[in-house]
């Protein structure tokens, strides 16, 4: 949980959140049936001055089972 907040937009929209907003985080690792996992984070944001109601965003990773997807790239500056 996370609280004193900087003011600021949940979205680029346009909808904003004030000071005293509440974040609150949830992790859950998650082994399915097949093998799979996952990681699944549940985002709560209370703000009673420009909410109605939470605004609740849930997301979701799903570990690869090889790094067939990963290929970092080292960076580089130009001046």
């Amino acid at each position: 949980m996370t609280t004193r907040l900087r003011p600021g937009y949940l979205r680029k929209n346009g909808v904003p959140y004030g000071p005293d907003a509440v974040l609150t985080e949830y992790w859950d690792l998650i082994e399915e049936a097949t093998g799979d996992r996952r990681i699944l984070l549940l985002l709560i944001v209370e703000d009673r001055t420009y909410l109605q109601q939470p605004w609740i965003v849930p997301v979701h990773f799903k570990k690869e089972l090889n790094d067939a997807k990963w290929d970092p790239t080292p960076c580089s500056t130009r001046w």
